[in-house]
């Protein structure tokens, strides 16, 4: 062997005896991010504006809130300003390109645009809302601002659904049928989308004035001060040892992710450049770690405390405290990552995959004591939403929190830079988020002044028979349709206005049934052909996105089945009217159809499942949906029987898995 083969052969041993580095694995999976990349005077502009951004609204939400009609306008303000700054006009624009006239010209004038409602909101209001020729010209100016920075930061998707629901207030004297309505004139429509709370400032507007601008916040400062390395650490930790290891570190990693963002495709890009690498430098095929991080990213928009900031936006809608609303999604949420990991535990027993040798791994202790009083702001921020205080006052009390709490330890404690730094990062996080919250109010604008709502409602009910179960199906599929594309939020506002409505209507109570629409919604970012959070980790991986896709949507079953379950079983959404032993059977009915999904989606347990064992898997999927004590308990016998008939021939036989550490 020559000198240089020794020398490699050694450098390639010293790498796999290396205790695992995250930022190392970063670097190596880039993300590529849409924002231009300023410096001079452009930076320090946006940094000044966004810090400035950043304690307006820690301000108002911590000590000093203000009225709708000026918190909403000013804090999009903010937002428009940073859009045309940060974002060129098109994606083929050079992101190393300073802001021309134009860019800084249309975030001056939407700045104007808002600060004017904010001047005259008082005397608006002492007319009776009236609008006069120069308020329905500066609207209209808004309004256009808003769209143009749609199209920049979200592309055309959600623009295009904008303008059908605008475009129907104009054409409705037109349409037939029951889809006909009286018309609106120009002035009216303007009116209403710039100058009430039913249009672009609406709840969603306002919801992201506050809760998500501080959450997103919260979660700016975490990162800062090294939280999410913690998060990976600790999974890796835990899980990193066991059979298929890296899959499961992506699992619990992305998972922790989503208790403080939620939004599934940037889930994905916090997490996945690390997870990705580590689950295919240890033989998972590409598209295969994709959809894993994905699926597990996904969830994190199911996940309390933030759900991708709809359980704000839920909470308004429903009327209720955040706390009933994140109570009732806790478990759902936590079945749902049960049932992800159960399946690729199996899937890594299968093929014979190994976890990563320990002497690679952080120690689980080291990890707790350099690190682990991080964790407290989390628990602080918990612990008082559970005590009864304003989501807006835990969040902001939390965020000082970590500020004090990181500095317990030398290594984690954040320097003024590091603030800054912070502060710079949550205004540049909340944009997308609140452009989408700000322009779906054409929609829900459009919706309210036509009624187009109250006969989708009617729509679905009548083509579901008035019976449940087809009605169900009915909104799910439309629930799915209208998502696709959209991020969290706009999934929830979307189908919370559209579709919830019907289930309400047949009896469901309201909590159910936003959570229902909401998750089949949620699933399009796993669902092809446009399943956002699959496109972004088969970026980062190097694989087939319809490979990816597909993949994730049998990974991520438990989402498309979970929401009929706690449909037929709404105990598992404690809301104060179920007891005790009817939460603990809703649970325990959940793991048995965990159990019966995940192998049925690797057709696996210790062997390859035989046919009739399939067949009694879902069988017992049908029947514990079914409320009643009988069903449930030939499910459960059903999935005992497959189970121990399974198991007991781990001691008999003893072949290889089905393939060889290939994923």
């Amino acid at each position: 062997m020559s000198k240089k083969e020794v020398e490699r052969n050694t450098l390639k041993q010293q790498a796999n005896n290396e205790v695992i580095d995250i930022e190392k694995l970063s670097e190596k999976s880039e993300v590529t991010s849409s924002l231009r990349n300023l410096k001079g005077y452009w930076a320090y502009l946006v940094l000044v504006v966004s810090v400035i951004s950043s304690l307006f609204h820690l301000y108002t939400g911590g000590y000093r809130p203000l009225p709708a009609m000026q918190q909403r306008p000013i804090h999009l303000a903010f937002i428009l300003f940073l859009t045309f700054i940060l974002y060129p006009a098109s994606a083929k624009t050079d992101k190393n390109r300073n802001p021309g006239f134009i860019d800084l010209a249309l975030g001056i004038i939407a700045v104007w645009c808002s600060f004017y409602l904010v001047y005259h909101y008082r005397t608006i209001a002492i007319r009776g809302g009236y609008a006069i020729n120069y308020d329905i010209f500066v609207g209209a100016i808004f309004c256009l601002i808003l769209m143009e920075a749609a199209r920049r930061t979200m592309g055309f998707v959600i623009l295009s659904l904008s303008w059908i629901c605008l475009a129907y207030l104009f054409i409705g004297p037109y349409m037939p049928g029951i889809f006909q309505h009286g018309g609106f004139t120009f002035n009216r429509v303007v009116e209403h989308m710039y100058m009430s709370i039913e249009g672009v400032f609406g709840i969603a507007a306002g919801v992201s004035a506050t809760y998500v601008y501080l959450f997103i916040l919260f979660g700016a400062f975490l990162n800062k001060s090294g939280t999410t390395k913690l998060f990976a650490n600790l999974a890796l930790a835990v899980a990193g040892h066991t059979p298929g290891g890296p899959a499961k570190v992506a699992i619990i990693a992305s998972g922790l992710m989503g208790t403080i963002q939620g939004s599934s495709a940037a889930n994905v890009a916090a997490t996945g450049p690390f997870t990705i690498p580590l689950m295919k430098s240890l033989g998972f095929k590409g598209y295969f770690a994709a959809a894993v991080e994905a699926v597990a990213s996904c969830g994190g928009q199911f996940l309390p405390p933030v759900m991708g900031a709809s359980a704000f936006i839920m909470a308004e809608y429903l009327g209720k405290p955040y706390a009933y609303v994140a109570a009732g999604a806790a478990l759902p949420a936590i079945l749902y990552y049960t049932a992800v990991y159960y399946q690729v535990h199996l899937r890594a027993r299968k093929v014979g995959m190994v976890g990563i040798p320990r002497n690679r791994l952080p120690a689980l202790k080291a990890v707790i004591i350099q690190q682990g009083h991080l964790f407290l702001p989390i628990v602080i921020l918990i612990t008082m939403l559970m005590l009864k205080y304003t989501a807006l006052y835990a969040a902001f009390f939390s965020t000082m929190a970590i500020i004090v709490i990181s500095a317990l330890r030398k290594e984690t404690r954040m320097s003024l830079r590091d603030i800054i730094d912070a502060l710079q990062l949550g205004a540049k996080n909340v944009i997308s988020t609140a452009i989408v919250c700000c322009t779906i109010g054409f929609v829900v604008g459009s919706i309210s002044l036509s009624g187009l709502g109250m006969l989708l409602t009617h729509s679905i009910v009548k083509l579901g028979g008035g019976l449940l179960l087809p009605t169900l199906l009915i909104s799910a599929v439309a629930s799915l349709v209208l998502s696709m594309g959209l991020p969290t939020t706009s999934v929830y506002i979307i189908t919370a206005t559209l579709v919830a409505p019907g289930l309400v209507s047949l009896g469901v109570a309201p909590l159910v049934a936003h959570l229902f629409c909401y998750y089949w919604g949620g699933v399009s970012a796993i669902t092809p052909p446009v399943a956002l959070a699959a496109y972004v980790g088969a970026a980062i991986a190097g694989a087939d996105i319809w490979k990816t896709g597909y993949t994730a949507m049998r990974l991520g079953a438990a989402a498309y089945i979970l929401p009929f379950y706690f449909i037929y079983h709404p105990a598992l959404l404690p809301r104060g009217v179920s007891t005790f032993l009817e939460v603990i059977l809703a649970v325990l009915g959940g793991l048995v159809a965990v159990f019966c999904m995940g192998a049925l989606g690797e057709q696996y347990l210790v062997r390859r499942l035989p046919w009739y064992k399939s067949f009694m898997l879902v069988t017992a999927i049908i029947l514990i949906m079914y409320p009643a004590t009988l069903p449930q308990v030939l499910a459960v016998l059903l999935a005992l029987f497959v189970g121990i008939t399974e198991y007991t021939k781990r001691s008999t036989d003893r072949r290889p898995p089905l393939e060889v550490k290939s994923v």
